[in-house]
């Protein structure tokens, strides 16, 4: 054989091997990475967006716009911007909360996650309820805990709007609460 064909051949041969543990390092990649994604039931929309047919109190509610952002959304450098934030602060809203909020006996643990839209002037609707176990596992709280919660948060009527480059606009925000036999342990975020 001569020298033209033996370098073909190795280069061949090489080529195959390249790309047999390409495919395995694809292959690798992929499996561990990608396995989880949802196949079916795939989220079609950002998770801002809180469809006012399903929502509570969204009677009378107005977005300013259909562009809804992010609560922490600010640009780096933005001096007329701001996140959306309650009035009185994460403290004024961890203190009213605490204050008025009465564990009748509950024995609901988990996270009772209260989803909802501030427009652009500060007001607030569109509410979506999620209730998990303290393993994040769907679950059910009683139905007089989760009211009163439900009537606390949308009893905090002050708010300040999202601000992007001195522009209010409408944002999402949610309001966690950590619940440990009725007992609210953390408020988030």
């Amino acid at each position: 054989m001569n020298k033209k064909k033996v370098f073909k051949m190795l280069a061949w041969i090489s080529s195959v091997i390249l790309i047999i543990i390409l495919s395995l390092l694809g292959y690798f990649y992929f499996v561990p990475n990608y396995k989880y994604l949802p196949s079916k039931n795939k989220f079609t929309k950002r998770v801002a967006y809180i469809d006012p047919e399903k929502s509570l109190l969204s009677e009378g509610f107005q977005s300013c716009n259909d562009n809804i952002v992010d609560y922490y959304n600010s640009r780096k450098g933005d001096t007329n911007g701001e996140v959306a934030s309650y009035s009185e602060g994460k403290n004024g809203l961890r203190k009213y909360i605490l204050s008025q909020y009465r564990n009748k006996n509950y024995t609901d643990s988990g996270y009772l996650n209260i989803r909802f839209i501030i427009n652009c002037k500060g007001k607030i609707g569109r509410f979506i309820i999620h209730e998990n176990s303290l393993n994040l596992e769907p679950t059910v709280f009683s139905k007089d805990l989760k009211d009163q919660l439900f009537q606390l948060t949308t009893q905090l009527k002050q708010w300040n709007p999202v601000i992007i480059e001195g522009v209010e606009m409408d944002s999402y925000m949610y309001i966690s609460y950590r619940i440990e036999n009725g007992e609210i342990t953390e408020i988030l975020p």
